[in-house]
């Protein structure tokens, strides 16, 4: 984005969300952040005078209208994150992240809007038929967070091609790094893992441990992500974002304890169903048009989260009361082993 822009950030008081409207006034741009803060407003304070905070419900139309009242662009990373968890609220996850984003999407082609760029996730892809994934890869959507992921990139897909908007998608692998909620039990395995052992409590694994994954630090997303808008190669043509750095969350699990210092030890439980063994993203079409090149290692990034999170201190976990599918709830959130 060449020209100063009024952009609004759904989801901006959030963890990438922050990082993001941060990023944007850096470069110039007129940043309003919307969100309901569900997740605390403890990000509003690394916000300059210069940021614009706006509260409202991405589920409520009027707020909607009063978010994108006089913006040229919308970045909407607003959602309910939580894969594992989705299975056990699948109308709640249906309710926030379908429901919300077409009421965000269409209050912005009421407004005139045409770029909206929208954070996808890894998990559109399911369990992954040759890794490193693709973006040409099928859409095998295989828990209720991934479906409204994919459902939504579909309306998308939609409504740009009856001329109303100019989507850009990006697909997110594994963000973690500072800022990202630590007392969640239900996503974020670096936050959990780093609060657990800030509480003295070994981290929990479900499964063996082997589960392979490449986490991508904040910075490495960020960027690429306030770069897109403009690229005409990607407009309506989704794009992969992350490392390629792969480690086991077993690995993982160690290196926080090792960097941590403390004496605890990993503990094992049941696997969760709806996990994928192995997933990692190709990023050559990111690195073709975007240039694009992940800096962050995995342990120069965890060094940099752990310090955060020593700052901030240990956080009781906040666990969901309400379920919609009670057998599908793992033993191990009711049991608040996390």
């Amino acid at each position: 984005m060449a020209e100063t822009k009024k952009i609004l950030v759904a989801g901006g008081a959030g963890f990438i969300g922050s990082h993001v409207a941060q990023e944007l006034e850096k470069r110039g741009h007129q940043v309003r952040v919307f969100d309901n803060f569900v997740g605390g407003k403890q990000n509003l304070e690394c916000f300059g005078s210069g940021i614009e905070v706006v509260e409202g419900d991405c589920c409520k139309a009027k707020d909607c209208r009063k978010g994108v009242k006089g913006c040229d662009a919308v970045f909407h990373l607003a959602a309910h994150a939580a894969e594992g968890q989705s299975v056990f609220i699948p109308a709640f996850n249906a309710e926030t992240n379908i429901l919300g984003s077409i009421r965000m999407l269409s209050e912005a082609i009421n407004e005139g809007i045409s770029d909206f760029v929208f954070t996808s996730s890894i998990a559109t892809y399911g369990k992954p038929e040759k890794v490193p994934i693709k973006e040409t890869a099928p859409l095998n959507a295989d828990d209720p967070y991934a479906i409204t992921k994919k459902a939504f990139e579909d309306y998308l897909r939609v409504y740009h091609e009856l001329g109303q908007i100019t989507p850009y998608i990006v697909r997110f692998f594994n963000v973690y790094g500072p800022r990202q909620r630590m007392d969640d039990p239900y996503r974020g395995v670096v936050p959990i893992f780093i609060n657990k052992c800030l509480k003295g409590e070994n981290p929990v694994i479900f499964g063996d441990g082997l589960q392979k994954r490449a986490f991508t630090y904040i910075s490495d997303v960020v960027e690429p992500i306030c770069d897109i808008v403009g690229n005409k190669k990607l407009v309506n043509n989704p794009i992969n974002i992350g490392t390629e750095e792969v480690h086991t969350v077993k690995e993982l699990a160690e290196m926080t304890i090792e960097q941590m210092g403390v004496d605890l030890e990993v503990e094992f439980v049941s696997k969760r169903t709806s996990d994928v063994k192995v997933t990692y993203c190709d990023t050559s079409k990111a690195k073709e048009l975007l240039g694009y090149q992940a800096k962050v290692s995995m342990e120069k990034g965890l060094e940099k989260t752990i310090v955060w999170a020593k700052g901030m201190g240990p956080q009781e976990f906040r666990y969901f009361d309400y379920t919609e599918i009670p057998k599908l709830t793992h033993g191990i959130y009711t049991s608040k082993k996390i």
